[in-house]
This record gives structure tokens, C-alpha cells and sequence, in this order.
């Protein structure tokens, strides 16, 4: 097997064999990435790269080769460094040179219009029909690695930065009808592929089901009955409660649930570690910005109780845990505007999770609003996933598209307002506790490269926690 350096060498070549392997100039790709630090020979490297696999590609696509590393390599660039040169490498980078065309024959735009009055872009399909995409739908959905994390499949964008004013200053169709590029105000160019816009047209029939290729101290909560008690009520009540100097050790997390509830397995296991991985299949894994989220809401049955355990806190600026009340944000949209409560009560919304967790693939989706409630009309949960939200979108026309995004702008001013938002830098030894179904968390920005940040999650079963609590009161009061 060639060594990095000489594979790395080898780029400087002009000509390519059939022989050649995408996977060869991927590995050696990702080892220039790792070690090469200024932005500009990383810049040259990538060039170098991005050449070969075209030439790769120009020579092997004619003999009938799918050529089905290629997207991963192209996400492996898109995310292979999340250092504190990602800004400058990503802005060096164009939307195009990410994309390998999925167009499918028969998919073709005719001609592109903006309609600057209604913030609707129309498409003309070769067939004459015509679809209306919002402005603010696209700039949402821009599939950039800026904006969308091409291996965990989430948005990258978020809902705080978004406004209903976002404004396109012009628009052509690329690659012969199979994309369209559009230039946004502020600088930024999204480039939208004919099948993927086809796929999400507002009108229509929706894919059924979907498918895609889719403050109590460690010693008093686990051994007084008193404090513990005291824990499960405030968890009930307040939905959320901060457990002080557990022992930063792995797996503590264990202990800590068999004393008060039952663990509940998930896609990513029983537990999970949240620690920056290079090929990360969720945001959590990285060190940027998480939005503010509820976990999981892609599963029918989501987790109800989430424990974060500090094994060790970020020593630097950022990684701040930020928290909100989604039921206080809901209470108040229900009150101030309530035909943006009703929309975000009735409109489904399609959450998708694809990856791969410890050799085991899963694609999991799940559909329900935004509010969702119970039968006497008192909110249940709320679902809010920004980075795990699906394109596909379960409304009638494009206008119904663009007021269910004023219905949810004005629910993220709530949880993003003064009032509702918690922000605190967890300490080592922390463990976090908190409702899922009501309580909206999220994460500031970090960088990996200046010190470790590791946290060990898990869920726990609702049921049992309730179910202890009963019995603390019943044995406390005998």
C-alpha cells in the first residue's frame, strides 16, 4: 500500500489510469486535510484533488462505472476539518464543486422566473407544468456544506439566522436544465439539483410513509430517599435539574439511571458519547452550533427524559448549554397568535435520521407537528428539530409553506427570548437531566482543536420516573 506522502505526490500527475481508485485519492485527500494547516495550501490540495477525481471520473464513467465512492468522497471534503480554519476553507469553496448531479433523465428545467413580489422562485419543467418554491423554504434548504452537513444528512443553518425577508438578486439554470443557481442577497449562492426540487414540488401527491436514499450532590440522589424525591419532583415539575460532582468517569451514567429509572435504547445505543469525530453521522458530534432541538423527534415513540453526563468540560471560550421551556414558548404563541399555534399544531412535519452507529446502519423517520396534542388539547410535546427537519414538507401550496414559517419564526423568538433562555457553562461532573418532550437544549459554538470536550448521554423511560417517585412519597410518608 502507498504511503500518504506518496499518494499526496502522486496528485501531481496529469494523467490518470482506469486502474486508479476514487478511494485511493479519498484516503490521501483526508491525510492532506488533517496535516497540512494553511488555508492556502489546503486550498491547493483540495484543487489537485478535485481534478484527479474528475479525470477519475472522465475516464471511468464511459466504461460503465458507477462510481459510487465519489459522493463520499466530496462529503469527506466537505467536513473533514472542523478546526478554526473550517470558515475560511468552506468560504473558498463553491456549492458546485460539492454536487455530483442526481438528476434523473427526463427531470429538466425549462426556464427559471423570480417572483420578487410574492418571494417565490417559478420553475418551468420541460413538460410545461410549473412549481413555486419559496424563498425562504430554498435558503432553508440550501444543500451547501456550508449549510447542510453532507454526513450526518442535517441542516447546518439556523432557524435564529433565517428571516421571511431573505431576498434573491438573481437566478440562472445550470448544467443544461439538471440545477438551478441562485444568488442571494447577502452573498451567498445556493445550487438546488432538478430531481431534488422536482421530488419536494409543493403540489401534488407526498411520498407515503417517505423513503430517502432517507443541584443535588452524586452521594445524596443515589443513597437519600429524601433528595432523590426531591429530584424527581423538580424534574417533574421545573423539566430539568442539575446533579452536582458525579465522578468523571465513562459509564457512571449507568449508575446514575438504575437508581431512578430505566434506560431507554435508541439508534445510537443504549448510551451515547458525544465527542468530535472526523466522519460524524450527527451534528452533536461536531463543535458547532447545535440549534435549539428537541432529541429524536424522528421516532414514534420519543425519548421523554435525557441525561448528559460531564466527563469533560471544554476548558475554552464556548460549548455553553443552552436551555428553553418549548411549553412556555407554546403557551405564549398560543396566546399572542393563535393561528400560528394552530398552524404548527396541524401541520405535519417530516423528521429523518439516516447513519451508521457502531456498524449498525439505520434510517428512521417519523411524522407529527410541531405542537403535538393530547385529546383534551393540552400540549403533549413539542417536536423541534431544525438540523434532523425534512425538506419534504406535508403542505398544500407553496403559500401554506411560507405561513408555517412565519408560524415558526415567531415560535423561535419565544424560545430564543430573554425571558425563556438559560444558558450556563456545564462544569466536569455535571449531570444534566432534563424533559425531552418540553424542554428545548442547544450549544454554542466550540473549537476542537483547542481542548477535548466529552459528555456520555442517555434516555430515560418517563414512566419509571413517576413510577419512583410514587413510591418514595408512599414509603416517606409511612
Amino acid at each position: 500500500m502507498a504511503s500518504d506522502a506518496e499518494i499526496f505526490a502522486s496528485f501531481s500527475t496529469k494523467d490518470i489510469s482506469p486502474s486508479v481508485s476514487l478511494e485511493v485519492c479519498n484516503r490521501g485527500f483526508l491525510s492532506a486535510c488533517v496535516r497540512v494547516k494553511e488555508v492556502s495550501i489546503m486550498l491547493a490540495a483540495r484543487r489537485l484533488t478535485w481534478a484527479r477525481v474528475r479525470s477519475a471520473v472522465a475516464v471511468m464513467a464511459p466504461r460503465g462505472h458507477s462510481l459510487p465512492q465519489a459522493p463520499r468522497l466530496l462529503n469527506n471534503a466537505a467536513c473533514a476539518l472542523h478546526t478554526r480554519n473550517r470558515t475560511a476553507w468552506q468560504k473558498a469553496l463553491t456549492a458546485e464543486e460539492f454536487t455530483l448531479s442526481q438528476t434523473k433523465p427526463g427531470t429538466t428545467i425549462a426556464a427559471v422566473n423570480l417572483l420578487q413580489d410574492q418571494k417565490m422562485l417559478q420553475v418551468r419543467w420541460e413538460d410545461s407544468s410549473v412549481e413555486s418554491y419559496p424563498y425562504i423554504w430554498l435558503r432553508d434548504n440550501c444543500q451547501c456544506p456550508n449549510c447542510y452537513h453532507p454526513f450526518s444528512q442535517a441542516r447546518r443553518v439556523m432557524l435564529k439566522d433565517l428571516d421571511l425577508s431573505v431576498a434573491c438578486v438573481d437566478v440562472k439554470v445550470s448544467n443544461a436544465g439538471e440545477g438551478v443557481k441562485m444568488l442571494w442577497a447577502d452573498g451567498h449562492q445556493g445550487t438546488y439539483d432538478a430531481h431534488w426540487l422536482q421530488e419536494r414540488a409543493f403540489r401534488g401527491p407526498k411520498p407515503e410513509p417517505r423513503d430517502r436514499e432517507c443541584r443535588l450532590r452524586q452521594q445524596l440522589v443515589l443513597h437519600d430517599d429524601h433528595a432523590l424525591l426531591t429530584f424527581l419532583e423538580s424534574m417533574e415539575v421545573m423539566g430539568v435539574a442539575v446533579v452536582s460532582d458525579v465522578p468523571c468517569e465513562k459509564d457512571q451514567i449507568y449508575s446514575f439511571a438504575k437508581r431512578i429509572g430505566r434506560l431507554k435504547s435508541t439508534p445510537y445505543g443504549e448510551t451515547f458519547n458525544m465527542q468530535t469525530r472526523m466522519n460524524p453521522n450527527n451534528l452533536a458530534f461536531t463543535d458547532d452550533c447545535l440549534d435549539m432541538h428537541t432529541d429524536l423527534p424522528c421516532l414514534a415513540a420519543k425519548p421523554e427524559i435525557q441525561m448528559l453526563h460531564v466527563i469533560k468540560e471544554f476548558p475554552g471560550e464556548g460549548g455553553e448549554t443552552m436551555l428553553s421551556d418549548g411549553f412556555t414558548a407554546a403557551s405564549k404563541l398560543k396566546k399572542n397568535h393563535p393561528e400560528y399555534f394552530d398552524m404548527l399544531a396541524k401541520t405535519l412535519v417530516d423528521f429523518v435520521d439516516v447513519g451508521i452507529e457502531d456498524g449498525v446502519k439505520f434510517h428512521i423517520c417519523w411524522r407529527a407537528p410541531v405542537i403535538d396534542l393530547d385529546v383534551g388539547g393540552s400540549i403533549r410535546t413539542v417536536n423541534w428539530h431544525q438540523m434532523s427537519r425534512d425538506s419534504r414538507f406535508q403542505v398544500s401550496s407553496s403559500e401554506a409553506a411560507v405561513k408555517w414559517y412565519s408560524a415558526a419564526f415567531a415560535f423561535r423568538d419565544l424560545l430564543y427570548d430573554a425571558d425563556n433562555l438559560v444558558e450556563l457553562k456545564l462544569q466536569s461532573g455535571d449531570m444534566i437531566v432534563f424533559d425531552n418532550l418540553r424542554v428545548m437544549h442547544g450549544r454554542q459554538e466550540f473549537c476542537a482543536d483547542q481542548g477535548e470536550r466529552w459528555l456520555q448521554g442517555g434516555y430515560l423511560e418517563g414512566d419509571s420516573l413517576r413510577s419512583l417517585r410514587r413510591v418514595l412519597r408512599e414509603d416517606i410518608a409511612a
